[in-house]
């Protein structure tokens, strides 16, 4: 299970619209789409109940999306731990990103504003 189609699922259960919650992460809605099923084979059930005109949770849907939420908050809460915690040593920072990481993407340095060198685009 990857943390992005749980994401993707929060993100739909807010937007209730596979159009708006797929330009939120700057994806088309197919890949999008293909995510979320992905994510519902995965799970074994039907998170997601669509027509052509609406979308709406399932009661399976409310729990795994509740549950996704409490998953990305303690992901989110270890990176800042460990961006707090670990003290930079002055060892050259890489970052990388694939062709299929949804963009923009926001860099940070961990030294401080005017500190960091060598960043190419």
């Amino acid at each position: 299970m990857e943390i992005r189609s749980l994401r993707y699922a929060v993100t739909l259960a807010e937007e209730l619209h596979f159009g708006r919650a797929a330009q939120r992460h700057f994806i088309a809605p197919q890949p999008f789409g293909r995510h979320i099923q992905r994510l519902e084979r995965e799970v074994g059930k039907r998170l997601f109940e669509r027509t052509s005109r609406r979308v709406a949770l399932t009661p399976a849907g409310e729990r795994v999306v509740a549950e996704a939420r409490r998953v990305l908050a303690a992901v989110d809460g270890l990176a800042d731990v460990a961006r707090d915690d670990a003290p930079h040593d002055g060892a050259p920072i890489s970052v990388g990103a694939s062709s299929s990481t949804p963009g923009p993407w926001t860099v940070s340095c961990p030294t401080g504003p005017g500190r960091c060198r060598g960043w190419a685009p």
